[in-house]
């Protein structure tokens, strides 16, 4: 079973913190960190009583590159593998990424189903869809957003005092003992 390692450059964005749930979740971005080994919030939704009784929210996306120029049928099966750290109450999914257009309309554009588990300790397995297969045959580059579920994904404003996350090691971890990678399983050309 062949596997691709993520590429340099994954990391995480998020959100400035604002005062609506909506606005949070659509901001273009308001910070970005793509050099740590580890993260304990690699995804986070958090909303927050403001100064003077407002609220404030923000929300966090950890993105993951794989080259996927030398795949050229769309795998049988594939699964992205993140080993975790730390922090474990959210849900997680994921979903196809330009990394620079804001996740929005996300409708058709998922990678999996909901992971509802997050070790960790050890690696979390994400089962990739069809989707994502086809789209690791006929893309380059393999943008993979991982979000929470519960609120993220679903457009459900958390109530104040929410805090999930899970947390995880990126590709500046130092080898590949700890790397974001997909495991993978070759296609075979259809017979003519």
């Amino acid at each position: 079973m062949p596997s691709i390692y993520s590429s340099s450059g994954d990391g995480w964005a998020q959100g400035a913190q604002v005062s609506t749930f909506a606005a949070g979740r659509n901001h273009s971005g308001g910070a970005s960190d793509n050099n740590n080994v580890r993260d304990t919030y690699t995804v986070i939704v958090e909303s927050l009583s403001g100064k003077g009784g407002g609220e404030t929210h923000f929300t966090r996306r950890a993105f993951f590159f794989f080259d996927t120029s030398g795949i050229s049928i769309a795998p049988s099966e594939a699964t992205l593998k993140i080993k975790g750290f730390s922090r474990n109450n959210s849900d997680v999914i994921a979903v196809k990424s330009t990394a620079a257009d804001p996740v929005a309309g996300i409708s058709g554009l998922t990678y999996s189903a909901e992971l509802a588990t997050w070790s960790t300790s050890g690696y979390n397995d994400i089962e990739l869809n069809s989707t994502a297969l086809s789209d690791m045959a006929s893309l380059d580059v393999l943008k993979v957003c991982v979000m929470d579920y519960d609120y993220d994904y679903l457009d459900i404003a958390p109530s104040i005092g929410t805090l999930v996350g899970v947390g995880g090691y990126w590709q500046n971890s130092g080898g590949t003992g700890n790397d974001p990678y997909i495991d993978y399983t070759e296609g075979v050309a259809a017979v003519a």
